[in-house]
C-alpha cells in the first residue's frame, strides 16, 4: 500500500515540473527576443566614435538611399531645367544625360536610340562604355594602396619593371600624370589574355620626352601591372570588389559583358542632322587593348556614384588626394582628371562612344553625358562646358 501511495506521488509530481520547464524556456525566449533588440549603449557609444573618426562613410541605409535616387528617370520640373533639356534636344544629343544643380538632380534621361534597328531608345539606365575615363578607378586603386601604405607616390618603377628605359626615375606619380615619357606605339594584333597584354605593354614601352606631359595610355597599362604585382589579385578582382560590390554599381561591367547586357548601348558614327551614322560593330580586339585604361560599361547614375564617393572621402583619404591634386597639378592631368581652379573634368572617347563629366569642388553642381554618337568633326566637351557653366551661374534654388 505505501508503495502504491508513493507511485502516485511521483505521477503527479512530474507533470507538473514539465510545465515548470517549459513555462521557464519560454520566460528566456522572451527575455532574449526583447534584449536582443535593444541597442547596446557600448555599441552605440563605438558608432558614435567612429562615425566622428570617419565622417566621411555613410551608413549602408544611406549608401542605398542614394542609389536608388538614380535608379529613375528625372523629366525637368523647372524653367531652368526645360532650358537645359531643350538645349541639349536642339544640338540633337544621343546618349544619357545626368544634371545636378544645388545638390539635387533636375534632369536625368536618354536622348536618341540606344539601337537604331530595333527602335530602341536611349534610357535613364542605358550602359555606355565610358572610355578613357576608367583610368581614375584605375588611379583610385593605385591610390588605396600608397593609402595602405604598399606603395608611396616616389617609389620608382624600376622596382617592379627594371628592363623599361629609364625606369629607375620614373615616379608612380609621373606615371598617374602622364609625365614618365613612356609612349607604346607598337599594338596587339590578336586578342590577348589581360595579363598578356600588361606584359606586351611592358615590352613594348619606348621613352620618348621624359618629365613631359604626353596622353600615353601605357603610363595605365604599368600601373595596372603594379597593382596586381602589390596585391597578389587580378585588376578584373581588385575593381570588382572595390568598386562593383564596393560601391553597389549594379549597372557596371567589363565590355565582354556589356555587349551581351540588355540595357547597352550600340555606336554610331558621327553624322550631320538628325540621322543616325553608320552602326559601329562591336570590337573586341579594341577593347582588349585597353585593360585598366577603357573597357567598363556604366550609366550615368553608377558613374556619379563613383565620382561622389572619392570626392567626398569615401574610397580614399583626403589626405592622399590632397598629395596627388597639389597646386602644381592645377588645370593639369592627374590621376584620369583634369583638375581645375573651380570644377574637375573627366573625358573618355572610344569607338565610337564618348563620355564627359564635371564636378563643381562644393559637389553641388555636376553634368554627365554619356554618348553613343558625337558630332561630325568635334566632341561633346563644349557641351558639356556650356551646361555646367550655366549650373555654375544659375542662382536659383
Amino acid at each position: 500500500m505505501h508503495y502504491k501511495k508513493h507511485h502516485k506521488k511521483r505521477n503527479s509530481f512530474i507533470p507538473a515540473f514539465i510545465i515548470l520547464v517549459l513555462i521557464l524556456l519560454v520566460m528566456v525566449e522572451c527575455y532574449l527576443l526583447f534584449y536582443q533588440n535593444q541597442p547596446d549603449s557600448s555599441s552605440q557609444t563605438n558608432s558614435s566614435e567612429t562615425s566622428t573618426m570617419t565622417e566621411s562613410s555613410p551608413s549602408n541605409t544611406q549608401d542605398i538611399e542614394q542609389t536608388k535616387n538614380f535608379n529613375q528617370e528625372v523629366q525637368p520640373s523647372s524653367d531652368f531645367a526645360e532650358e537645359l533639356n531643350q538645349k541639349l534636344e536642339d544640338i540633337q544629343f544621343t546618349g544619357t544625360a545626368l544634371i545636378i544643380h544645388n545638390g539635387q538632380i533636375i534632369l536625368q534621361k536618354g536622348f536618341g536610340y540606344a539601337n537604331v534597328s530595333e527602335s530602341r531608345p536611349n534610357t535613364y539606365d542605358a550602359t555606355f562604355q565610358i572610355g578613357s575615363i576608367q583610368k581614375a578607378f584605375t588611379a583610385s586603386l593605385i591610390l588605396k594602396q600608397v593609402q595602405a601604405r604598399k606603395l608611396s607616390l616616389d617609389d620608382t618603377l624600376d622596382q617592379f619593371y627594371p628592363t623599361i628605359p629609364d625606369s629607375q626615375k620614373i615616379t608612380i606619380r609621373q606615371l598617374l600624370s602622364m609625365t614618365s615619357g613612356l609612349e607604346q606605339k607598337v599594338k596587339p594584333t590578336i586578342l590577348m589574355t589581360d595579363d598578356d597584354f600588361i606584359q606586351f605593354s611592358i615590352a613594348n614601352a619606348t621613352m620618348g620626352l621624359y618629365g613631359k606631359y604626353k596622353y600615353e595610355g601605357v603610363n595605365y597599362s604599368i600601373l595596372v601591372g603594379i597593382l596586381e604585382q602589390v596585391t597578389g589579385q587580378s585588376y578584373r578582382t581588385l575593381f570588382t570588389q572595390t568598386f562593383i560590390q564596393g560601391l553597389n554599381l549594379s549597372h557596371t561591367c567589363f565590355y565582354d559583358d556589356f555587349i551581351h547586357s540588355s540595357n547597352r548601348t550600340y555606336a554610331y558614327k558621327p553624322a550631320s542632322g538628325k540621322d543616325f551614322g553608320t552602326q559601329i560593330n562591336d570590337n573586341p580586339l579594341t577593347f582588349d587593348q585597353e585593360v585598366g585604361t577603357g573597357n567598363v560599361g556604366m550609366t550615368v547614375g553608377d558613374l556619379y556614384l563613383f565620382y561622389s564617393d572619392l570626392f567626398e572621402g569615401k574610397i580614399i583619404d583626403q589626405q592622399i588626394m590632397e598629395e596627388v591634386w597639389t597646386p602644381e597639378t592645377e588645370t593639369k592631368y592627374m590621376g584620369g582628371l583634369y583638375n581645375f581652379a573651380t570644377h574637375i573634368k573627366g573625358h573618355g572617347n572610344e569607338a565610337g562612344f564618348e563620355s564627359n563629366a564635371m564636378f563643381s569642388k562644393d559637389r553641388k553642381n555636376a553634368v554627365i553625358l554619356l554618348s553613343n554618337q558625337y558630332p561630325k568633326n568635334d566632341s561633346h566637351s563644349k557641351l558639356a562646358d556650356s551646361i555646367f557653366d550655366l549650373l555654375e551661374s544659375d542662382q536659383s534654388e
